[in-house]
């Protein structure tokens, strides 16, 4: 059984995950409409999840892969429970490590570490390469993972502080 503090962390961690993958979503969002990045489509994400669960990891190009129902659905709730997933790993880990997790240098730091996911998993089972190398130009993939990843650094510094954890 988790004590008050663990369960207050655990729920922090929760929050800070919803609120900074919500913040990566709206920041890339308008990134996007600005043209600083660009990205693969989210549906591709979710057809590359669908995929793993029919035991499929790696795409030659996950656009050649056929459409699969519910794509879209599955590429947001995998995002969101990553990004939740990853803000639990941070509060925990800061305070193991004795670091404060409302720092901003500490969480954007957390946030771009964390383009390792896509580097070297993501856009490589989507076909794309690490870094996404072999992608498309017009996708901009390396600079849209970290132009992504520190806003999601961000949602968890301002998420962190406005909690006081």
């Amino acid at each position: 059984m988790m004590s008050s503090s663990t369960s207050t962390l655990f729920a922090a961690g929760i929050a800070a995950g919803i609120a900074a993958t919500l913040t990566m979503d709206l920041l890339s969002a308008r990134a996007r409409k600005i043209g600083i990045i660009s990205g693969v489509d989210g549906r591709w994400v979710g057809r590359w999840y669908l995929g793993i669960a029919s035991g499929v990891f790696v795409h030659r190009d996950i656009a050649a892969y056929p459409d699969q129902p519910g794509e879209g659905r599955a590429a947001l709730i995998g995002h969101y429970i990553i990004g939740v997933a990853l803000a639990i790993v941070y509060v925990f880990g800061a305070r193991w490590l004795t670091l404060p997790p409302d720092s901003a240098i500490v969480a954007i730091g957390y946030g771009l570490a964390t383009c390792v996911f896509p580097w070297f998993m993501v856009l490589p089972a989507l076909g794309f390469g690490a870094f996404g190398l072999r992608g498309p130009d017009e996708m901009k993939l390396f600079r849209t993972s970290v132009f992504s990843h520190l806003f999601y650094g961000l949602g968890l510094w301002w998420t962190c502080w406005v909690l006081g954890i």
